[in-house]
């Protein structure tokens, strides 16, 4: 699914988006514009993506768009049926959630937003069950079958870098609420957000109610990831704009209020930058280095080419950039992860120079587990596009 923070100004661009839809050819908006295998396809379900397309800031051409999409459901439904997958409708309704909380909103407030410019809740909906299905579809199709493997994962790791981060600087409002206490604190709470929807200032409230140590500087917060944030705040701060005030979050021994202040993109950049590297030192001749360059792909490589020499023959360190000998700074300064250099010498022997990687401390890196599962997403992506194209090409797609 495309991301769909655009949405955030579609009230704007409403207007622009009902401009005129040229027609297709058609008696009525029920009737069939394009039959893929025995699914149709109406004018009604072309005008109405189109317009969601729209809605989306799509780039492109959004009529081509449109119906490509609305065929391509067709084509992963049917593939649903042939699997036998039937989503209930809680599976729907948390899809639309997630895709609506993209935008910032809660699926009442998205559906509210595209019905201003002429969506309905089905063409949504449809969109997004098209996709759930898919998901499963190609689940259940390669899921099973795909192996990650270990050399993979450490390439991956590899060449990881850090990615920009979305940050919050909140407010907020936290009163205790546990045992007979409780209700009266949601009372409070309740009270206390109803001024300040009402306009009241909330750093006076907070430094007048609030019973935590940031009551003092009026409920200011520093600034925090949502992963950070218990779930149910998360799930609240998630939804809100620039001074928005978010619902009672109510924790188990808690009730919050927050407001959101300001939110910003923060690349995040490594506590401390190091260089794994290895050397192994073999025979000073053209058919030792080209045995070595055949042999070894990556740094566990050298552990097989190494076996049976003296221990020292052979080392591995992680050592932050400003720590490296300079000796071989400026060579492995010249590689990539994976890549080796012969350019030394020393005792004799010529150094195999191999960088293993290049980037944040171990501690700061995915979990093996975490880049496995990224890693299986990104091929069972490729996996459904073949998927995809295999079942396009076998359809029979028609103009009535």
């Amino acid at each position: 699914m495309k991301n769909p923070r655009a949405v955030l100004r579609m009230v704007a661009l409403a207007s622009a988006a009902l401009l005129f839809v040229p027609a297709q050819a058609s008696s009525g908006p029920f009737s069939a514009i394009k039959v893929v295998n025995d699914r149709t396809i109406t004018q009604f379900e072309f005008d109405q993506r189109l317009l969601f397309m729209r809605l989306l800031r799509q780039p492109g051409d959004v009529q081509e768009l449109a119906m490509q999409t609305l065929i391509e459901d067709r084509l992963r439904m049917s593939a649903g049926d042939r699997f036998g997958i039937k989503l209930t409708p809680e599976q729907v309704n948390a899809g639309m959630t997630e895709f609506a909380s993209r935008a910032n909103l809660d699926v009442e407030q998205f559906v509210k937003i595209i019905g201003g410019a002429g969506v309905q809740p089905e063409t949504f909906r449809d969109f997004v069950e098209a996709g759930l299905v898919w998901r499963e579809v190609v689940r259940g199709k390669y899921g099973p079958g795909l192996a990650i493997s270990d050399a993979a994962i450490d390439r991956a790791r590899a060449s990881f870098a850090p990615t920009a981060s979305l940050m919050y600087r909140l407010s907020v409002i936290e009163l205790p609420a546990t045992g007979a206490g409780r209700e009266a604190a949601l009372v409070e709470a309740q009270a206390l957000r109803l001024k300040l929807r009402a306009g009241a200032d909330f750093a006076t409230l907070a430094r007048a109610n609030s019973k935590v140590p940031s009551a003092a500087r009026g409920g200011a917060l520093d600034w925090i990831k949502l992963a950070d944030l218990p779930t149910d705040a998360g799930l609240a701060v998630r939804k809100l704009q620039p001074g928005g005030l978010s619902d009672l979050v109510v924790l188990d021994d808690k009730v919050q209020i927050y407001r959101l202040e300001e939110q910003k993109q923060d690349v995040l950049t490594p506590k401390t930058q190091v260089v794994d590297y290895a050397e192994l030192l073999i025979p000073d001749d053209a058919k030792s280095i080209a045995n070595a360059r055949a042999t070894v792909d990556t740094c566990n490589d050298l552990y097989g080419l190494a076996k049976g020499l003296p221990a020292d023959r052979l080392t591995r360190q992680t050592v932050p950039v400003s720590q490296l000998p300079k000796s071989i700074a400026g060579p492995l300064s010249m590689l990539d992860a994976g890549e080796s250099s012969t350019a030394l010498t020393r005792g004799g022997y010529r150094v195999f120079l191999m960088l293993c990687r290049r980037g944040p401390a171990e501690n700061e890196l995915p979990s093996r587990d975490e880049t496995r599962l990224q890693l299986t997403n990104q091929k069972l992506g490729t996996l459904a596009q073949v998927y995809l194209e295999e079942l396009r090409s076998e359809a029979i797609i028609r103009t009535p």
